[in-house]
């Protein structure tokens, strides 16, 4: 493009100075929301992308009918490893069931991920230490700290190995337990494998007897290997041989069978877990995708619409032989001068924006890093943009024959109005869409936080603690205590709470036949703590002394799955050791609102043993609303004396947030939803009100010859309205049963939903019909107060 037709282009863009502001402007909202989306997709996706064995990783896991868990056998491994070939390397990983505090000689980190491993396990997720061999070392033991726990408690020394190991207490300065740390480890890009602390050692199942369910096992297989092949491999040797053994000898697990799921599924749709992740990345994507074809078809409207001003221009460069390849090549320079323009504006935006965004979507947005990638990805976009919105017209306008451009034929014809106002049909069908699918999320969410979820976790605080009280006398004292102190009302420990990690499943007997329930160990006041009601029978009692090893309580699910209507006084087996059944509690939501309630048992104590059935160590304690802050404080000072293995280290958290964050990513998925829906509705009404200012703009000598003829303001508002008005009526008709069918598949997710109403989506219309309303009415209301002199002067 020479200069002159730079000037001509500036020109044309200065005249028409607000369509040219609102192309650019859509643009910018467009690829703002681009760079966002893509910067938080590309780094959801990153994780352990970046190690070379990558997609020759895999995480193997048991699954049954109902049921999936990424724990296998401690014997799995060895086997794999001595007789299936294509395995390249197995390795095992075991996580400490508690929150400890590692105390240097300056400082205490509570780690939060203490694992265990096979020295296989640093190979597989690239582990190093400078200066250390974690493969060859002679140590039977290595004990690394990641960088971050590394700087808090030595911060004096670099990320390598240790000339000597550095020697740790745990739990408390007196407690004689130490782990001797033999270095810190390099810096790793984002990992499914995270680590506070992690213990190499040769054979993690060493200590073990080879058949608790204790570690995940993953596997490198060697390249050009048969998945489905291998996987049905692995099965047929853990059930020929691995399931046989003593520990594995119950139901459930001996109809188990192996899956293999890929590291690269594992953070965002792993099998045995949620896959909200992944929809909150699908749905930014497209999102994103939605805006830019919005903004993509703003502006191709607009050209199309503004053609006509350029029209002398357009037809001299084609009498003086400018060829329709150099008009076309013209035009779609300056779209993408505009689409750059664009690109820089959403930067920008995107930075001052920056710290607002953080606190709304609550999520740590400074990992979002402008790398490469997002710059690639952002040119790409600029690029397809300048194809999808410019081509189309740029072929159009230079395709027209010079004399009818000259005489002013241009754009008139039956064909350009119906294919505008398809364009922007189809922008408000996206925008209902998206309002109405909005509406049933935010109804959802105020579902999940309002509706009845079987406890109340209101002021109820949970001490990480431990110590363990697997017998409910070795709980006793410690209640005691605590309820002594003003503002405690009452106090108990279980295996898992609401928010916590989901109970296992255990195999009970009942009349002769087996059932596979949730196994809980709790202690008393455990549903008095939660405020969980009593359905049928009694709770359990310190009155009754044979409770503590006798007495079983289930929820209701369990007692229907019983097939029993009334089974109290019944008795029920597990682990070898009679139950009587004394009570039926109400179903509670423990795992949140997107599973069933699972039919669960209650005791107080149990022969079950570790890891099916956990320890006893998570302390509850419901406080007197009126006074948290000081029952907190005195709890604190009393701790040392309470609980003497946790000494001064008293830490604890709320129940009620501990429960939300079972929900915080489809809360994250409701605020990314809102944010995208608004961006679609500010592009779509951009469009209406461009389309709808060039329209009334055709129609000023119409209007004044109206007014002349005595039209009031009012009649002559309803008129410029009507045909748009109507085009919205007709998107919305058609994007109703999209909607519909769009809220369903969403909800469908959850186990406990809302059922859509009708009124969600007349709510929808009516927030549709306004919005456009208002657009179209500001330009129509200038035209309707305009002096009619003004507009027909000419004629």
């Amino acid at each position: 493009m020479n200069t002159n037709n730079l000037k001509i282009a500036w020109r044309a863009a200065w005249k028409s100075k607000l369509f040219t502001l609102l192309n650019i402007l859509g643009l910018a909202i467009g690829f703002a929301g681009f760079i966002l989306a893509y910067a938080y997709i590309n780094r959801e996706n990153s994780y352990d992308a970046w190690n070379p064995k990558y997609d020759r990783i895999y995480l193997l896991g048991l699954e049954t009918q109902e049921k999936m868990t990424d724990l296998t056998p401690t014997a799995l491994a060895p086997a794999i490893n001595a007789s299936i070939p294509e395995v390249e390397a197995v390795g095992r990983i075991g996580r400490a069931p508690f929150e400890v505090p590692f105390i240097a000689d300056s400082n205490v980190f509570f780690v939060k991920n203490w694992l265990g491993a096979d020295r296989s396990i640093a190979d597989i997720f690239a582990i190093k230490v400078d200066g250390l061999s974690i493969a060859n070392a002679k140590e039977e033991k290595l004990g690394i700290l990641s960088p971050e726990v590394g700087k808090k408690l030595f911060p004096k020394e670099e990320q390598q190995a240790f000339t000597e190991p550095k020697q740790l207490a745990l739990v408390n300065e007196t407690s004689g337990v130490y782990e001797n740390i033999s270095g810190i480890s390099r810096t790793r890009p984002l990992s499914n494998l995270d680590f506070d602390y992690i213990g190499f050692v040769d054979d993690l199942g060493k200590a073990n007897d080879g058949g608790m369910n204790v570690f995940q096992t993953y596997i490198v297989v060697k390249p050009g290997t048969d998945i489905n092949r291998l996987c049905s491999k692995i099965n047929a040797l853990y059930q020929q041989h691995v399931s046989k053994e003593k520990e594995t000898i119950n139901s459930s697990r001996a109809v188990s069978s192996i899956y293999l799921d890929p590291l690269k599924n594992l953070h965002l749709r792993p099998k045995n877990g949620s896959d909200t992740g992944y929809k909150i990345t699908l749905a930014l994507g497209i999102l994103s995708s939605i805006i830019l074809l919005l903004a993509c078809i703003n502006f191709a409207n607009l050209m199309l619409v503004q053609a006509q001003k350029r029209s002398k221009e357009i037809g001299i460069k084609k009498v003086f032989g400018v060829s329709r390849k150099r008009l076309t090549y013209q035009f779609l320079i300056e779209v993408l001068a505009q689409c750059l323009l664009s690109a820089f504006i959403a930067c920008f935006l995107v930075i001052i924006c920056w710290n607002t965004m953080t606190r709304f979507f609550n999520y740590d947005l400074s990992s979002f890093d402008f790398n490469q990638t997002v710059i690639f990805q952002l040119l790409a976009a600029v690029l397809s943009t300048t194809i999808l919105s410019g081509l189309y017209p740029a072929i159009i306008l230079s395709g027209y024959h010079p004399i009818a451009i000259i005489k002013g034929r241009l754009h008139t014809g039956r064909q350009s109005l119906s294919l505008r106002n398809a364009l922007l049909a189809f922008q408000f069908i996206l925008a209902f869409i998206f309002i109405s699918t909005m509406l049933i999320i935010n109804q959802q969410m105020q579902f999940i936080k309002e509706s009845d979820r079987g406890f109340n976790a209101d002021h109820v605080v949970h001490i990480k603690n431990m110590a363990t009280f697997n017998k409910p006398s070795q709980f006793t004292a410690i209640r005691n205590q605590m309820k002594a102190i003003p503002g405690v009302q009452s106090v108990t420990v279980a295996t898992n709470f609401p928010g916590s990690v989901p109970p296992n499943e255990e195999e009970f007997s009942f009349r002769n036949k087996s059932y596979a329930l949730d196994h809980l160990g709790v202690d008393f006041e455990y549903f008095e703590t939660l405020g969980m009601d009593l359905v049928e029978g009694r709770l359990f009692s310190e009155e009754f002394q044979a409770d503590s090893t006798q007495a079983i309580v289930l929820n209701e699910r369990a007692a229907k799955s019983l097939g029993a209507p009334h089974p109290l006084g019944e008795t029920i087996r597990i682990c070898d050791q009679n139950y009587q059944i004394v009570g039926i509690v109400k179903d509670s939501k423990m795992q949140g609102f997107e599973q069933l309630v699972k039919p669960t048992a209650y005791t107080l104590q149990t022969k079950c043993t570790y890891p099916n059935h956990p320890f006893k160590a998570d302390i509850l304690v419901k406080l007197n609303g009126n006074h948290i802050r000081s029952t907190l404080s005195t709890l604190e000072k009393q701790w040392p004396s309470i609980n003497k293995l946790d000494g001064k280290f008293f830490t604890y958290d709320f129940l009620d947030q501990r429960y939300a964050a079972l929900y915080a990513q489809q809360e994250q998925l409701q605020k990314a939803f809102v944010s995208f829906t608004a961006l679609i509705i500010l592009v779509a009404l951009i469009g209406l009100f461009s389309m709808s200012a060039y329209a009334i703009n055709l129609r000023e000598k119409e209007v004044g010859i109206r007014k002349v003829l005595g039209a009031s303001a009012h009649q002559i508002l309803l008129l410029l309205n009507k045909p748009f008005l109507q085009l919205v009526f007709i998107a919305i008709l058609i994007a109703s049963p999209i909607a519909w069918w769009g809220a369903n598949k969403w909800l469908a997710t959850f186990a406990y939903r809302i059922e859509p109403s009708w009124w969600i989506f007349m709510a929808g219309a009516i927030s549709t019909l306004v919005l456009a309303f208002i657009t179209v009415s500001y330009q129509a209301l200038k035209a309707s107060i305009i002096n009619p002199v003004e507009t027909l002067r000419n004629e």
